[in-house]
């Protein structure tokens, strides 16, 4: 290796512009907010390649591809939070999409996501 090749390696790089961070896939579409008291967001479900993300702290915490399983996942979040009230704003298209997949299970959506609820209780429950 040459004595002159950082320096050049240097120049090269401050000579290159800056190129961009490109995400792959599309942008987040922030479908439902669970925001607190003061207005910040709590946890977030967002669509993004026709698969609904579960948003806590900035990050992906959890991916489905069913609708109605994000928005209980929300309220899972929110139940959690005791003691704080927690507001839940949903989007047409989030609520839509999950309605139609609790109607095709035969329930209405509240039904359907007490269902998702106690299903998520019996899985947690130690084995008897």
């Amino acid at each position: 290796m040459s004595r002159f090749s950082k320096a050049r390696r240097d120049a090269r790089r401050r000579a290159d512009p800056a190129r961009p961070i490109r995400r792959l896939g599309d942008a987040l579409q922030v479908q439902a907010r669970l925001t607190d008291e003061a207005g910040e967001t709590v946890a977030a479900a967002a669509l993004r390649d026709g698969e609904w993300l579960l948003l806590l702290d900035g990050r992906t915490a959890a991916a489905t591809d069913s609708a109605s399983m994000a928005l209980a996942m929300l309220r899972h979040v929110a139940q959690r939070r005791e003691g704080e009230p927690l507001r839940l704003r949903c989007a047409p298209q989030l609520r839509a999409a999950a309605a139609e997949e609790a109607a095709a299970h035969g329930r209405t959506l509240d039904a359907h996501l007490e269902a998702l609820e106690a299903e998520r209780r019996e899985r947690r429950a130690p084995a008897a």
